[in-house]
């Protein structure tokens, strides 16, 4: 038999062997699944135990179709206890054999399932399964490792399925909620040349379509095997926000609202698939945590995944957005590129803000350490790119930052803005930072506040190793307010040990002056009393110093546990001791610190101008001691003395000049500043210096002085010597028995060391005295004592004292009540205390009471109560003496009464006041200040009686007002000399004064005096009202009333040019009879009248009480109505009578009584008169109407010479004359006249109406002629 033979026939036999199992096979699956239903039990039982749930199925059938087994069920349900897992309402579904066999995995044809229902339960930790004991078999579970050729194999072996899906529900139950997606129809058809897959789900109570998508297959040249494929898929965004709500509770961000449409197109070549692309367009999206709100609009993205040859690569890009063009950055990148290889991936992105990042920590996976960094240091800023992956089996991250802020972290540095770049790996990684503009940089519990940088560089090294963390800083450089700093840090923190810092800092060029040294410290470790130390100021330049620093963090930190190694070199430096303590300043020297201890080596410095050298201070347990050498004046002594909290000396009263030298000593605890100790040595050799309370000046002081305090207790040891009212003094210091003085004081240094050169006529010779200053505490006193022998006063009785006099003078003060005690030997008395929050003083000048009660106010009083005072004698005694000027300007300036500042109450008082050798009576006088600077003057006695009253603002700041002024004593002794000398007094006026300055400081006023009284007699009032300025003085208005006439008008003194003045008054006379005015003054009543008018205008050079005739102009208006001449001695006008009509018939019985008793009668006195060169002069006639004669006079008068020149018109009746014997008895000067005429005119006067006079010569006997008739 051939070969070929027996193969074919071993191969036909093993075919038919072949064909007989099959067919046995068949009839074995056709009666296996006649019986299927029958098995249903054993399945349930075999699924339970699979699953591990109850199983149950309600129907199970099955059949064969040709080579195709099938088979159908109805009613699965799977569940866990009370808890659905997997409900089926029916499936039914045929295998293809021949295609099974030929793909080598079960591939199902003609597939309907209808009602699946598939539950999944959420987990504390937001993942999704089926609750315990409840479970997938092993080979239902996939493979969590990502695999491309898997996704491959899995997506080509179900695209060669036939299925049709109906009610597919997916339910998810979550933890506060559950929601249930629903796909009403999934369908996979088509033919040998296609395949079509298609579907869509929406969420339960939402009809709209939330998903769609549509699958197209195609064969390859081997069939399925090497198939091309696409997708298409649709999304509406809105359906994410409850499905984001229950798969993540929204924590950490939360899907707020969300508006739009994606859409991805997918593409299968050869079995694999090539490229996926995806379009996102989203209207709105807004996502939010606890501590912010995202609001995104807007977005248009496009992506693509396309597959290579080693791996795969994907893009996703966004069109920009508003918030691209912030500061700060957009908030999503625009750009992202992914790429992996199936182990290792790697993802970049474009810029964005750093927030973002923070923010979705916990939706990306990144490397632990870097999600560590970013919960703590709370990065803010701007990210230009990003990059994150998994590489070699470490998660790896980089990036390139900038306006990066942080904050700092568990005592390591924070701050910014700065450009960074990080890279990270696992649990370490790098950062490489320069410092933008404005930077700040911040070390937690170490520096006041941030540190402001110029500029800054360096790397920051982060490692996690377990529970602890490393940090450190290197290379770090930087400009720190201009100066420069270099140097690095470390700090280990985590873990049982505790945590520690180690900071290296070496700076150059520290300007400690406008920012405080202790702002440039790391005084967060230096304790509270350090602290406060460095707080008062300590400051300066720092050319070079280094800071080396070892601390441990822990809550309670002893000092000695830190190493701290400071060393600065000061210049310009600002060195303080205590806040009540002058600081040293311009300081150049050293500055070191080992741990607390402080030391500062001090070259040179000063104090308020003192110089101080070769110095050292030092803190050393909270103590500081300073020592030093001092050199400088006395100004800069005095200032340094004042700015310390030493003894009880007003430094601020003294001023001097000289220099001196010593040394300084203290000892302060810090926080008790009461338990100092204090020493100053000084050689004193001062020329000059001056107490400035009484502008004293003390001369060639020298000598030692010490000066020690200790706390509360202070003194002073040494002599010095020195000149004082131009007289030596010896000053004795003793701390035990204080200060003794003995010296001599001549009279004239008195004054002119007190500033009284003035008052030297009053004061002559020297006088020894004595003095002690007690310093002990509880009782501090200070007396004087002099007998003043030697001393001349030129004052009145009793106040003058001879050379040789004793007069004793003591002065006790207790210092510490603030007392004071003088008495001058009967004659002065004087007391002064403090009282509340001012002081009383009293004064009594001759007479004081025997018991003396302090008053119930503040400031001075002042009470001289003397029997006589001699106005003339004190006159005299102080007629050459200058009262000194500037105490009133001062005074006065401020609108106070000059000299009287700080007294309370001013009283006088003399049973007589003496002047020229007569008692002029009585006046007391009593001041007071009022509110605001005012004073009220009383005044009372029998001289005058009223007040007067100072009150500055007012319209009339001084006020005087008198009830009352008598004249007889004042007018007494001049009435005589008057009648017979006031026209020899006011011809010629003296010299004219200039118009004074001091005018303008007098203050405007009033003046009021109700009654005069002279002899018996009254009248009054007087009201003035005066107003001052630079260039006048103005009384307006001027009344006085004297009987039935009231005088009114004005007087003003005006400037005229510099070297002389000028007085105007203008006053108006209107009333009744003159005749009052004389009987109230006691003259002689010369006129009487019923009525008066006189207006007058008058001006003359100078002052007012400098009125002169000679030099005096003006006119004169007169006006008398009514009246009747009186006891004339005048000649002119006895004729007047003379020649009276109405009188004739007496003339003619030589009857003459009316002229020689009765005077003249008038009807008016009518005329105007004008006043020049002493020489006064009418204005047309003088026209004086009697009833039944008219007279007319014109002329002038000289006063100055007191003569006449006047021309006289008499009108008489017509043929009436007068006999001559009537002339010359009446009046024989007058008589004598007109018989003269008579005698030369014959028959003319016999018929004259008008007769015309001449009168001249003397007016007590003028020459009077007849010139004609008319």
């Amino acid at each position: 038999m051939t070969p070929t033979r027996l193969v074919l026939r071993w191969t036909l036999t093993i075919v038919a062997i072949a064909l007989l199992l099959l067919a046995l096979l068949l009839l074995g699956v056709r009666l296996a699944a006649s019986q299927i239903d029958g098995w249903r039990t054993q399945a349930e039982s075999l699924l339970s135990a699979r699953f591990n749930a109850e199983v149950t199925i309600g129907q199970l059938e099955a059949g064969v179709s040709g080579l195709d087994p099938s088979a159908s069920l109805q009613g699965l349900r799977i569940v866990s206890g009370s808890r659905p897992l997997l409900e089926v309402e029916r499936a039914q579904l045929r295998l293809n054999s021949l295609a099974s066999l030929r793909d080598g995995f079960a591939v199902i044809e003609g597939a309907h399932v209808r009602g699946v229902t598939l539950h999944l339960y959420q987990t504390s930790e937001r993942t999704w399964h089926w609750p315990e004991p409840a479970e997938l078999p092993p080979e239902l579970q996939a493979d969590t490792e990502f695999d491309l050729e898997d996704l491959d194999f899995w997506v080509g072996a179900l695209l060669r399925q036939r299925v049709e899906l109906q009610h597919l529900r997916l339910v998810l139950h979550g933890l506060d909620r559950q929601v249930t997606l629903e796909a009403p129809s999934l369908l996979m058809t088509g033919d040998t040349d296609h395949t079509h897959v298609e579907g869509w789900l929406h969420v339960e109570g939402h009809e709209e379509v939330a998903l769609e998508a549509a699958l197209e297959i195609r064969p390859g040249r081997r069939g399925l095997a090497d198939f091309n494929a696409a997708l298409q898929a649709r999304m509406e965004l809105s359906s994410l926000v409850g499905l984001a709500e229950v798969l993540s509770r929204n924590d950490p961000v939360r899907i707020d609202e969300a508006e739009g449409l994606a859409q991805v197109w997918g593409r299968w070549h050869q079995g694999a698939l090539e490229d996926v692309r995806l379009d996102l367009d989203v209207q709105r999206l807004a996502l939010s945590n606890a501590q912010a709100l995202l609001e995104l609009e807007e977005i248009h993205a496009q992506g693509q995944w396309l597959r290579e040859e080693q791996g795969w690569q994907a893009w996703l890009s966004r069109e920009r957005a508003a918030d691209d063009d912030l500061p700060m950055g957009p908030a999503i990148p625009q750009h992202w590129h992914l790429r992996g290889d199936g182990e290792e991936w790697w993802l970049n992105t474009s810029g964005f803000e750093l927030e973002a990042l923070a923010a979705w920590r916990d939706r990306i996976p990144m490397p632990e350490g870097l999600l560590r960094v970013l919960d703590a240091l709370d990065p803010r800023g701007h990210v230009g790119g990003f990059g994150l992956g998994r590489q070699a089996g470490q998660w790896r991250a980089r990036g390139a930052f900038h306006d990066v802020a942080v904050s700092p972290w568990q005592n390591a540095p924070g701050g910014g803005p700065l450009d960074a770049w990080v890279e990270a790996s696992d649990l370490s990684g790098e950062v490489t930072f320069v410092g933008r503009e404005g930077a700040t940089l911040e070390f937690p519990r170490l520096f006041n506040g941030p540190m402001e940088l110029n500029s800054s560089r360096g790397r920051v090294y982060w490692d996690y190793r377990n529970e602890r963390v490393s940090v450190r800083g290197e290379d770090i450089e930087a400009v720190w307010r201009n100066a420069q700093v270099h140097g690095e840090f470390d700090l280990e923190l985590g873990g049982e040990r505790p945590g520690e810092l180690g900071l290296d800092l070496a700076f150059r060029d520290v300007d400690a002056v406008e920012t405080p040294l202790v702002d440039w410290l790391p005084v967060g470790i230096f304790g509270e009393a350090l602290v406060e130390w460095f707080a008062l100021g300590a400051a300066g330049r720092v050319p070079a110093g280094t800071l080396s620093l070892r601390l441990p963090l822990m809550e309670e930190m002893q000092p000695e546990e830190v190493e701290l190694d400071l060393a600065l070199e000061i210049r310009d430096g600002y060195l303080p001791f205590d806040e009540e303590w002058p600081a040293l300043e311009n300081v150049e020297g050293r500055l070191a610190m080992d741990g607390l201890r402080l030391e500062a080596w001090v070259e040179r410095a000063e104090s308020h101008g003192l110089q101080a050298r070769n110095g050292r201070v030092s803190l050393i347990d909270e103590r500081l001691n300073v020592l030093g050498e001092l050199s400088g004046n006395t100004d800069q002594l005095l200032a340094f003395l004042a700015a310390m909290p030493v003894g009880e000396i007003d430094t601020r009263d003294w001023e001097g000049q000289g220099e001196l030298a010593g040394e300084l000593a203290l000892e302060l605890p810090l926080g008790e500043p009461d338990g100092f100790d204090l020493l100053i040595d000084t050689d004193v050799d001062v020329p000059y210096l001056r107490y400035l309370p009484l502008d004293l000046p003390i001369y060639s002081i020298n000598g030692e002085l010490e000066y020690r305090q200790q706390g509360e207790t202070w003194g002073f040891n040494g002599v010095l010597g020195a000149r004082i009212f131009e007289g030596p003094v010896l000053a004795s210091f003793d701390s035990d028995e204080g200060v003794s003085f003995e010296g001599r004081a001549l009279a004239h240094g008195l004054l002119s060391s007190v500033g009284l050169d003035e008052l030297a006529p009053l004061l002559s010779g020297y006088f020894p005295y004595r003095a002690r200053l007690s310093l002990e505490e509880a009782a501090t006193g200070f007396t004087f004592e002099s007998d003043l022998a030697g001393l001349g006063i030129h004052l009145p009785f009793p106040f003058g004292k001879s050379l040789a006099e004793q007069v004793p003078l003591r002065i006790e003060a207790d210092l510490a009540r603030n007392v004071v005690d003088a008495t001058l030997d009967g004659r002065a008395r004087l007391r002064w205390r403090e009282w509340g929050s001012g002081a009383q003083g009293q004064l009594w000048l001759e007479q004081w009471p025997s018991s003396m009660e302090w008053p119930q106010r503040r400031g001075w009083e002042i009470d001289w109560n003397t029997p006589n005072l001699d106005v003339m004698a004190w006159v005299a005694a102080l007629e050459g003496v200058a009262l000194p000027a500037q105490g009133a300007d001062e005074s006065a300036g401020a609108g106070g009464v000059a000299g009287l500042d700080g007294v309370s109450a001013l009283r006088l008082s003399s049973e007589c006041l003496y002047y020229d050798q007569r008692c002029l009576g009585s006046l007391s006088a009593s001041g007071y200040p009022q509110e605001e600077q005012a004073w009220h003057l009383d005044l009372a006695g029998t001289l005058a009686e009223g007040s007067v009253s100072y009150r500055p603002g007012a319209a009339d700041m001084l006020d005087i007002a008198l009830a009352r002024v008598t004249l007889d004593s004042l007018l007494a002794q001049s009435e005589v000399s008057e009648r017979q000398g006031l026209i020899d007094e006011i011809a010629v006026a003296p010299t004219p004064v200039a118009f004074p300055k001091w005018v303008a400081e007098v203050p405007d006023g009033r003046l009021r005096v109700a009654t005069f009284e002279r002899q018996g007699r009254r009248f009054g009032p007087l009201t003035a009202r005066w107003r001052t300025s630079p260039t006048e003085v103005r009384v307006d208005p001027l009344g006085l009333t004297i009987g039935h006439v009231s005088a009114r008008g004005e007087l003003v003194w005006e400037a005229s040019g510099s070297q002389a003045s000028l007085t105007r008054s203008r006053l108006s006379l209107d009333g009744g009879s003159l005749a009052t005015v004389l009987e109230r003054l006691n003259q002689p009543i010369a006129i009487s009248n019923a009525s008066t008018r006189v207006r007058s205008q008058l001006a003359w050079p100078g002052a007012p009480w400098q009125f002169g005739l000679e030099r005096s102009r003006g006119n004169l208006d007169i006006d008398l109505r009514n009246g009747r001449f009186h006891q004339m001695d005048s000649t002119p006008v006895r004729l007047i009578g003379l020649l009276n009509v109405d009188n004739l018939l007496r003339r003619l019985r030589l009857d003459f009584t009316d002229v020689t008793r009765q005077g003249t009668a008038f009807d008016s006195v009518i005329g105007a008169s004008t006043l020049y060169g002493g020489i006064l002069e009418t204005r047309g006639p003088v026209v004086i109407e009697s009833p039944a004669t008219n007279i007319r006079l014109d002329g002038q008068v000289d006063l100055a010479r007191r003569e006449l020149d006047q021309r006289l018109s008499v009108t008489v009746p017509i043929s009436q004359n007068l006999p001559l014997a009537a002339l010359v008895a009446g009046a024989p000067v007058v008589g004598g006249a007109l018989f003269i005429a008579h005698q030369l005119f014959g028959g003319v006067i016999d018929r004259a109406t008008q007769i015309h006079y001449r009168v001249q010569g003397p007016w007590t006997s003028p020459r009077i002629s007849l010139e004609g008739a008319e």
